[in-house]
């Protein structure tokens, strides 16, 4: 046992890391990240998906008012984990849903993928235009 200075801040970042690599197995518990925006015309999100291979390995749907996103990233080359020095990136199945800004014609939307980015494109619906109200003052 050595004495030392007391550095409770130290303490509890090694208690909030334990608590990480116990508890979660990575940034992706919940799906993979993503940005929504929109603008007079449509709802557009974007979400990173490193690795996908194959359209099949990812299924999207979407209602009036959510967006779910869901499938599977595969590692390219069959390693056993414990030849692994370090591992961050993430593999498995992931499954995302979000409510949207505004209501959506899904029937329309339309889907790209480049460079490891997801891009959704979701036209507004026609009842969606927004208008401004005036103000009555008596």
């Amino acid at each position: 046992m050595s004495i030392g200075p007391w550095r409770p801040f130290s303490e509890l970042a090694d208690f909030r890391e334990a608590m990480l690599r116990n508890f979660f197995t990575g940034p992706w518990e919940i799906g993979p990240r993503f940005d929504i925006y929109q603008n007079d015309r449509e709802v557009v999100a974007t979400a990173e998906l490193p690795g996908l291979t194959s359209r099949d390995d990812v299924e999207i749907t979407a209602t009036e008012d959510t967006l779910t996103v869901r499938g599977e990233i595969r590692r390219s080359e069959e390693t056993d984990e414990r030849d692994y020095h370090r591992t961050e990136r993430f593999y498995g199945t992931f499954a995302r849903t979000l409510s949207l800004p505004a209501r959506v014609e899904p029937e329309k939307a339309t889907a790209t993928y480049k460079n490891g980015i997801l891009e959704i494109r979701l036209p507004k619906g026609d009842n969606q235009r927004q208008r401004r109200i005036p103000i009555s003052l008596h």
